[in-house]
């Protein structure tokens, strides 16, 4: 392990986060990401998020570089929340974990000295120890982390904007011109709803995995967790009672029939709403799989719409949620526009397998928008 340059191993310390750190650590990193919100607001939703079930209880640890001597004096942190996995290789699937990191902040007094990545390896080291591997989502650019050992994967998106003539605004919410084509063809779903469906999608996944044939790949996934959808939720719904003093009610749909539903969350720094996951019956056919992918669209267009947000955006879209985006737009030609493309400056997935095996023939399946902590 290489030293850092300017400060030497001898002048800093690694290590767990002590309480008072991990409020420093916000502290310092809120400069950059609190907006809109207010310093101490971005750090009450960080304490609300740590005590979250995703989160609770160790699963979430945090990390810190510091000036030896000078424990406040923050000089690199991030976080690491452990999960459970699916992983088939050579067509024989088992449950693992794997870790998300996130926050990877450096003080501005300490840039450009390697301190992130004197500090990465370091909780490398920790993660290794008790998981099969970890990814991140880089904000600038794939290059960094690569070199560190997280290989990049797709980051293909699609944005469905809704255009300035439909949206009315957050007063006018429950008033908003653009409306489901066919309304009848689904139905907001609640939260009290969400954990069940949770528990059949983790199911349907895990078969997935069990029918997964050897082709000289390894198949890797996050489990759709209820406790990972509600940490996504939780952060959403701390930002809306605070900017609008109530939350939003729909935190999906599902289809009249109960074949097929979305869960989304409200994204009101990126002013869009987020589509974390689509769920499908196993046995619907292609044709059927599209149409329930136009009709939670459109109802997520709708209360993009509704809550003043611009934009639905989802990630690595396959085939049939393509043929599903171009369906949703075409009922609505003149209110939406849709764009895909890569991401190429924001939330580019890494993954690294733990102890630095090869990544090269690793396929991420789902590698959708529930995954992101």
């Amino acid at each position: 392990m290489g030293e850092p340059m300017g400060l030497g191993i001898s002048d800093i310390v690694f290590g767990e986060a002590t309480p008072e750190q991990r409020q420093l650590a916000w502290q310092l990193n809120g400069a950059a990401w609190a907006p809109p919100m207010s310093l101490d607001v971005y750090v009450a939703r960080e304490t609300y998020l740590s005590r979250q079930e995703l989160s609770a209880d160790g699963r979430c640890r945090y990390w810190v570089l510091y000036l030896k001597g000078y424990p406040r004096q923050i000089v690199a942190s991030c976080e690491t929340t452990r999960k459970p996995v699916l992983i088939s290789e050579n067509g024989v699937a088992r449950e693992g974990h794997g870790y998300a990191i996130a926050s990877v902040y450096t003080n501005p007094a300490y840039r450009r000295q390697g301190m992130a990545a004197f500090m990465l390896r370091r909780v490398q080291e920790y993660m290794d120890q008790d998981s099969d591997y970890s990814v991140l989502y880089s904000n600038i650019g794939g290059n960094y982390y690569s070199n560190l050992g997280w290989r990049v994967f797709p980051r293909k998106q699609v944005t469905l904007t809704v255009l300035p003539h439909t949206i009315l605004g957050h007063g006018n919410r429950d008033k908003f011109a653009l409306k489901h084509s066919q309304p009848w063809r689904i139905r907001y779903l609640r939260l009290d709803e969400l954990p069940e469906l949770c528990d059949i999608d983790e199911l349907d996944l895990s078969a997935r995995f069990d029918a997964l044939r050897a082709d000289g790949k390894t198949h890797v996934a996050f489990t759709p967790s209820w406790s990972q959808i509600a940490w996504q939720l939780a952060r959403s719904e701390f930002i809306a009672g605070t900017m609008f003093g109530r939350t939003p009610m729909n935190k999906g749909a599902i289809t009249e029939n109960g074949r097929s539903w979305v869960y989304w969350e409200h994204d009101w720094r990126q002013t869009r709403l987020n589509v974390m996951r689509i769920v499908h019956a196993l046995d619907a056919s292609v044709q059927q799989r599209v149409g329930d992918i136009k009709a939670l669209l459109e109802a997520a267009l709708a209360e993009a719409s509704a809550w003043g947000l611009p934009k639905v955006l989802m990630w690595n879209p396959d085939e049939e949620t393509t043929l599903g985006c171009k369906a949703a737009g075409n009922a609505h030609p003149i209110d939406v526009k849709i764009v895909f493309e890569e991401r190429t400056d924001t939330s580019i997935p890494g993954l690294r397998w733990a102890k630095g095996k090869d990544a090269r023939n690793t396929v991420w399946e789902d590698n959708l928008y529930y995954c992101w902590c």
